[in-house]
């Protein structure tokens, strides 16, 4: 009795063979990599997404920051930390143009504009600014000077507005005519351009270009 029983116990196929196990581990495997796949794929288009953001951020931010400066610029004469009549509005131009600056960062533009925020909450502060735009360590950076004539203590704020930028360009565009650099001096006529052009070269993006018109909320 106990013999025809181990016999028949013996008879059955209670476990999986070799080749059974090998293929469920091929499956398993197969799956498991696809599911990483698909992980890596979701995770590189999240952080696609997120740097096209970033990068639509920027442009919006620079562009309406220029156009706010450009719009308000005045022909106001100002004057630098050495006392050296500085021109009324100025860009594309080399440094032996500007003189010798401290930093040896030559302004992209440069200008004073009117309607300074913090004119509204102070008495004291002016209501007009000395704005520049630089290039600096791969970015557009504009610089917002306290006061319009400025001293080595004026305080002085830099704004990140457009980074991975290879390189800049500026046109200026008056009496319809297009020429690369300005200097505009006070007293004389037409010392600020009526359009100015800037293009920037970003990295992996190609050449964003963009016109802005000058003095038109003076």
């Amino acid at each position: 009795m106990m013999a025809g029983w181990v016999r028949k116990y013996t008879g059955v196929d209670a476990g999986f063979s070799l080749v059974e196990t090998m293929v469920a581990m091929l499956i398993f495997a197969s799956v498991s990599a696809a599911g990483v796949a698909i992980l890596i794929s979701f995770n590189s288009g999240q952080q696609a997404l997120a740097t096209a953001d970033d990068f639509i951020a920027d442009m919006q931010i620079s562009s309406s920051l220029l156009r706010a400066d450009l719009e308000h610029a005045l022909p106001r004469a100002t004057r630098d930390a050495s006392g050296a009549a500085l021109p009324v509005f100025s860009g594309g131009l080399r440094g032996d143009q500007l003189g010798v600056r401290e930093d040896g960062i030559v302004p992209l533009l440069g200008f004073v504009r009117g309607g300074h925020m913090a004119a509204l909450v102070s008495d004291t502060a002016p209501a007009v600014q000395r704005v520049e735009y630089v290039l600096k360590d791969g970015a557009l950076v504009r610089r917002a000077y306290a006061r319009p004539d400025t001293t080595a203590t004026t305080p002085v704020t830099e704004r990140v507005v457009m980074r991975g930028v290879t390189s800049a360009e500026v046109r200026f565009r008056s009496s319809d005519t297009w020429v690369m650099d300005w200097y505009g001096r006070a007293g004389q006529p037409n010392n600020m351009p009526g359009v100015v052009e800037v293009s920037l070269e970003i990295e992996g993006r190609g050449t964003l270009k963009r016109l802005y018109a000058v003095g038109a909320g003076s």
